[in-house]
């Protein structure tokens, strides 16, 4: 069987779109890699951790940042003729889960695949999901969410697995603790209820992040409206959130 027979229809991204476009791509297409294209050209690939360390870590505005600053010249690909073992051996050597697809004769992009493609099919959703995502203040102060990363556990009640998507997000990202990266977590909650739909119920980290997003505004306002401070404007409001004393009852 040739790649070309299991592939799907190519998604990538534009080498001129900013971060924050290809964070929400991130999202609706449910991966965390993509191939960079110029046109339709393949010149790079940006995942989901490029954005958050070459543009959240870093403190860049990535609604002005765009994804040629951070994607990475290191191109995963095969060809539409290829096999698909050959496509298979390249996703499980470099730990991924999809590869760009070129046409030999140009190397423009023709398709996408996927390792779940080549083992009998989409899998099935897992009951939770902790979405990890980094909050930032636009021009009018209004708080947003960019995503950075989605991590799925099978198994286990919801605690045990917020330890377990916690530590998986840590090893990935090499931190000792999400919150250096991430101001925050969804959890989504996915099960069959009695008629057979599935179900997902999505819930914030905690009413602490809603505390530190009006803090935010406040230093935000107090400082200007500034642009670009967006960082330590959050981690200043984390702090005041975390110091202050209990509300008495």
């Amino acid at each position: 069987m040739l790649v070309r027979e299991v592939m799907k229809e190519p998604v990538c991204v534009q080498a001129d779109e900013m971060l924050d476009a290809a964070s929400r791509k991130f999202k609706k297409s449910n991966v965390g890699a993509l191939p960079v294209c110029l046109n339709n050209k393949v010149i790079g690939m940006i995942t989901d951790r490029d954005v958050t360390v070459r543009g959240v870590a870093d403190a860049r505005d990535v609604g002005r940042m765009t994804v040629r600053e951070a994607m990475s010249a290191d191109i995963l690909f095969c060809f539409e003729d290829d096999p698909v073992e050959e496509a298979e051996r390249i996703m499980r050597e470099r730990h991924v889960q999809r590869l760009a697809v070129l046409d030999r004769a140009d190397q423009h992009l023709v398709g996408i695949i996927a390792l779940t493609a080549l083992s009998g099919g989409a899998s099935e959703r897992r009951p939770y999901e902790l979405a990890f995502h980094k909050t930032f203040i636009d021009h009018s102060g209004h708080p947003h969410h960019t995503e950075l990363m989605c991590v799925t556990v099978a198994q286990g009640t919801k605690a045990e697995a917020i330890v377990i998507g916690i530590r998986q997000f840590e090893e990935m990202n090499h931190v000792n603790a999400w919150h250096q990266l991430a101001d925050g977590y969804d959890v989504t909650t996915v099960h069959v209820d009695a008629s057979g739909e599935t179900v997902e119920e999505r819930e914030p980290t905690s009413a602490r992040e809603a505390s530190i997003l009006v803090r935010a505004r406040e230093l935000w306002e107090q400082a200007g409206k500034p642009q670009g401070r967006d960082k330590q404007l959050w981690e200043q409001a984390a702090s005041d959130v975390d110091s202050a004393p209990p509300c008495q009852a």
